[in-house]
Formats: structure tokens, sequence, C-alpha cells
């Protein structure tokens, strides 16, 4: 009997343990969905490989051209016999350096885009993780309004039963519950949606659910202007941003293309020998050599060259575009993000707590019938208001941060309390 037993709180147990487990998602702090993003993002792992593609172009490049063997014999009385040919083409002067040149830093370029992208969704990874921060916080302040809503009700009820107030208050309150109902649903779809692309930047299916920390673990421990690495990081801008490092690249590429097409203006040299049999009719044998080159006179490379120099004028117009687009980000993220923060700081000294205060007041006073419900109403909407507003305030510091992080290249770790 004690062996049946024993097994059924032993099924039981096993039903009852991935319950208890899927319970609770593992919080993620920003820095591990970051990692688990470069370990699992699919634009990531694509970008990554892509890049064997790229470095098999210099195989490619490093290729000698292949020998030519051959025979043949003249059909013709007294014609000679060629039983064996051998032909080589000689590529004269830099050519093929230069073509592995290109190879190289066409290699150079394609690592640094992939470092690129790994970057960029380092920096969507920042913005998804504060939308479903915030998301979290907005649908628990939709469901704290909710019940405060039943309970006015439930007040508005009593009231109306004693005849302390008119039918139409106890509508109104029945309405705004109606819309607190509404705003949880709206707020629960935008938390879901948050966490589908909090999913996808993360490299996850859908449905997986996913813990963050609160939205108020991100406010601001300091001001902009006293982080004391600034002014190196602004400085150094132009030097951390990839693009920079990638026009580089395509500098070095166009530089070799230039090289290699004046280069190939010197034709190769093809040579052919082997044994040969004069005259069929005698059994004489002896060698042959032989040897051809291409003649540029029409072809000579002209227009490669042309399009070389052309391109190197482009680049150094993009490169001047380039700075400029990057100086202007910089100097509009860095703008943002000290608007973002005064904001966030004012919240955080005064308005919060006086609001808060306020409508705790209000309630008691509508319940003992000091107030009406519209003061009630009222109230709660301005609080609603303002607290909606500090953690819309919160994302758009977190989405400043970012902006600016990307703008000047390199993280900016410090800035708040949890990053």
């Amino acid at each position: 009997m004690n062996k049946f037993v024993l097994l059924a709180f032993a099924i039981l147990f096993s039903f009852w343990l991935p319950l208890s487990a899927e319970e609770k998602p593992t919080m993620l702090t920003l820095k591990e969905a970051i990692d688990h993003a470069m370990k699992n993002n699919h634009e990531a792992k694509e970008a990554i490989a892509s890049l064997p593609v790229t470095k098999a172009s210099l195989i490619i490049a490093k290729y000698f051209p292949n020998p030519i063997i051959g025979a043949n014999s003249e059909i013709v009385k007294g014609g000679s016999l060629h039983p064996l040919e051998i032909g080589q083409t000689i590529e004269l002067g830099k050519k093929r350096h230069y073509r592995i040149q290109i190879a190289k830093e066409q290699i150079s370029k394609a690592e640094l885009e992939v470092r690129k992208t790994l970057w960029e969704i380092h920096t969507q990874v920042h913005i998804v993780y504060a939308s479903i921060s915030t998301g979290h916080d907005l649908f628990n302040l939709a469901k704290d309004r909710l019940e405060f809503y039943k309970s006015l009700v439930d007040i508005a009820q009593k009231r109306y039963e004693a005849g302390d107030v008119a039918k139409i208050e106890l509508d109104r309150a029945n309405m705004e519950l109606l819309g607190a109902e509404n705003s949880l649903d709206t707020f629960d779809g935008n938390l879901k949606k948050a966490t589908i692309d909090f999913n996808h930047i993360l490299g996850n299916e859908s449905d997986i659910e996913v813990s963050v920390q609160d939205a108020l673990e991100f406010k601001p421990l300091l001001m902009i202007q006293e982080y004391e690495p600034l002014k190196n990081v602004l400085e150094e801008a132009l030097n951390k941003r990839l693009e920079v490092a990638i026009l580089e690249r395509d500098f070095g590429i166009t530089r070799a293309q230039l090289k290699k097409a004046q280069w190939e203006k010197l034709p190769n040299i093809h040579i052919i020998g082997g044994p040969t049999k004069p005259s069929i009719g005698d059994n004489i044998w002896g060698p042959f050599i032989g040897t051809s080159l291409e003649l540029p006179i029409f072809n000579r490379k002209q227009g490669e060259i042309a399009q070389a120099k052309a391109n190197l004028d482009f680049l150094e117009k993009q490169k001047d575009r380039i700075e400029h687009d990057i100086r202007i980000e910089v100097a509009n993220a860095l703008k943002d993000l000290e608007v973002r923060e005064r904001q966030v700081y004012r919240f955080q000294e005064n308005l919060l707590d006086q609001s808060e205060d306020i409508l705790e007041l209000i309630k008691e006073a509508y319940q003992k019938g000091k107030l009406t419900l519209t003061d009630v109403l009222n109230a709660e909407q301005k609080n609603r208001d303002l607290k909606e507003e500090y953690l819309n305030s919160l994302y758009d510091y977190q989405f400043a941060l970012a902006s600016l992080e990307y703008a000047v290249g390199v993280p900016l770790y410090g800035l708040t309390e949890k990053q």
C-alpha cells in the first residue's frame, strides 16, 4: 500500500515541478539581454555567416593562371607534328599583388560591417528592453487604476443606496470603470506586442515568457554634463564610429583597384613549347617554343582607371558628408538626453509625491461625502497622467541614452542605476 502512495506522490510531484518553474521566468538584465542577442539574434547570425563567403575571395585572388596542355598535327603533305604542347601565361607586374590587396580590404570591410550590425542590435536591444520595462509598469499602473475604480464604484453604490448621491453619479463611476477596463486591455496589448518584439530581437520564439528589470531601476544617477568621460567620448566619436572605418576600407579597395587597373595595361605573356616533328614523313624530332601577348591598342584599361579615380573623388565627398552627419547626430543626441534627464529629475523631485498625496486625500474626502465625484475623477486623471508621463519620460531617457551611445560609438556605463 505504501508503494502505491509513494508512486502517486511521485506522479503528482512530477506534474507540479514544471508548472512552478514556468510561473516565474528568469529575469534578464539589460547586459544579459544584449549578450543573449549577440549569440541568438538571427540578423547577427546571418551577418557572421557571411564572413566565410567574403574570405573566400582571398583564395580566388591568389590564383595563378593554369598551364595549358595540347597537341596538333598539320594534315597536309609534309606537315609538322606537335604531339605535346605545354603553355603557361605569365602575369607581369603587380596584378596579383593588388588582387590580393583588394580581397584583404574587402574582408576587413566585411568584418567591420558585421561589427556595425552587432552594434545596431546592441542599440535595438537597449531600446526594446526599455520599451518592455516601461510597458510592464504602465500595465501595472492600469491594473491599479482598475482596482481604484472598482473601489470607487463600491463607494458610489453605497452612497447611492444611502440616498447621498444621485443615480447619475453611480453611472459616471461605472463608466469610468469601463474606461479603466478598456485602458487595461490596451496596455496589455501593447505589452504583448513589446514582448514579441523583445523575443524577436533576442532570437527567441514569440511566445517565450520574459522578465525584465523595473523601469524605475533605470533612473539617471547623474547629469550627462557631470559624466567625466564625456569630453573624450565626444572628441573620439569620429574615430569610434564604424561608418568611418568602413569608408576607409572603401578607400583602400578603390586605391588597390586603381593600381591593379594601371598594372593591367601591361600585357601578360603566353609561352608555349614542346617536342615537334617538322615533317610527318621524316623521323627527325626537335624542340619548339613560342610566345604571344595581347597588344594594348583598344583596351588599355582606361575605363577602369577613370572609374577608380572618379570613385576616389566620390568617397572624399562621402567622407565629408558622413563626418558632418555624425557631428550633427552626436549634438542632437546629447541635447535630447539633456532634455530627457531634466524631465525625469523634475518628476522625481517634485510632482510625483504631491500628486499621490492629493489623490489619497481626495479619495478619503469623497468617501466621507465632503467632495464630489468630479473632484475625485479630476484628481485621479491628473495622478494617472502624471505617472504615465513619468514612466514615458523614463523610456524617453533610455531611448535618448541608447541614441547617444550609438552616435558616439561606445557604451556609456555609469549613467543609470542598472545598465
